[in-house]
């Protein structure tokens, strides 16, 4: 089955080798607060700070996933007030669970159509936080992120569907959350967490260390490499493999964007099948997750005759739940891949 869900999706084909050579090396096997395995951490948060790069004063954590994320910002990061930008599902959800630890946190719905730039502000100094979703998995919307937007504040991104996938602006905020089973194309169970200085001098004026996963306790582990929980070694074994193997971020950006542009082509050249883009400004168009609108009824006879021939398509999501089908472009999809989905398209519309 050829999977283009966006998330959990197809992993990169080396993947296999990797898990047979960790099984076979006993890296499944090692305790977490064994030298071998600070050496595995040491080496994956170096290689990650080369082929990403992240600045040197970022700092990289391995959590569960994105959603834990989430939580961790409101536990450790928030001193009293945040407030909440977003045009989808996913960003809704994260200021729901926020506000369930912090009641007087705040939140802006936006049009999905237009960015985040143009979004009118209340009066920052009321926010000690920002919080806002640069890939907006469930409509396939792109943010361009921009510090000198929101004043003093700390600043916390989703890039969950594009974190490795495109080239990040890092030092326009202070933490950046993802999960693996998108553009790292590695099977799903471990999520990043990357912090700025910033973040880390906000953990320690607030000194929470009342919960598992605070930051200043992942800190502390990860200055002697270890993390603060039984983490996923097989997964971060895996990254570790393919971002050593895998080239610099600056040509994965330039990679998924040129194989976007394919899809952009046929798209625009298809309009008869009934399917367009739902985010009608390219410039707001995620590069790793296609959205697609049309008549529902259409819609569920493409994804049938894409899974009757082994391809996956994914569904839509949240309010776009009938009326359209998503399409990843992570760096784990070839051209070849591509344009095996095309022709199948091509001859069933």
């Amino acid at each position: 089955m050829l999977s283009f869900y966006p998330g959990p999706s197809k992993v990169h084909p080396e993947v296999l080798d990797f898990i047979r050579e960790a099984f076979e090396k006993g890296i499944v096997s090692i305790n977490h607060r064994s030298a071998r395995f600070e050496a595995l951490l040491k080496d994956t948060l170096e290689i990650l700070h080369e082929k990403w790069n992240i600045p040197t004063d970022y700092t990289i954590y391995f959590i569960s996933s994105a959603t834990e994320a989430w939580e961790i910002v409101a536990q450790s990061l928030i001193e009293k007030q945040s407030l909440h930008l977003y045009n989808g599902a996913f960003g809704k959800k994260w200021a729901h669970y926020t506000q369930q630890i912090h009641p007087a946190s705040l939140s802006i719905e936006f049009n999905s159509q237009t960015s985040l730039a143009s979004v009118n502000l209340p009066l920052l100094t009321d926010f000690d936080t920002i919080c806002l979703v640069q890939s907006e998995t469930s409509n396939g919307t792109g943010q361009a992120i921009s510090r000198k937007l929101y004043g003093n504040a700390l600043i916390a991104v989703d890039a969950t569907s594009s974190m490795g996938g495109i080239e990040l602006e890092w030092k326009e905020a202070d933490v950046w959350l993802a999960s693996v089973q998108k553009c790292m194309g590695i099977p799903a169970g471990l999520g990043i967490m990357i912090c700025s200085p910033k973040a880390l001098e906000r953990a320690e004026k607030l000194g929470k260390k009342s919960h598992y996963n605070d930051v200043l306790l992942m800190e502390e582990n990860r200055q002697r490499f270890q993390t603060h929980y039984t983490p996923n070694v097989l997964g971060i074994y895996l990254l570790n493999r393919l971002t050593h193997l895998l080239p610099n971020i600056k040509q994965i950006d330039l990679e998924t964007r040129d194989k976007m542009k394919i899809w952009e082509r046929f798209w625009e050249e298809n309009h008869a099948c009934g399917l367009d883009f739902l985010i009608k400004n390219p410039d707001l168009r995620l590069p790793t997750v296609l959205a697609l609108e049309g008549e529902a009824e259409n819609i569920q006879r493409i994804q049938q005759k894409c899974f009757a021939a082994d391809i996956e398509l994914g569904k839509g999501y949240g309010e776009w739940q009938t009326n359209t089908v998503r399409i990843a472009n992570f760096p784990s999809h070839t051209e070849i891949d591509i344009h095996t989905l095309i022709k199948l398209l091509n001859h069933e519309l």
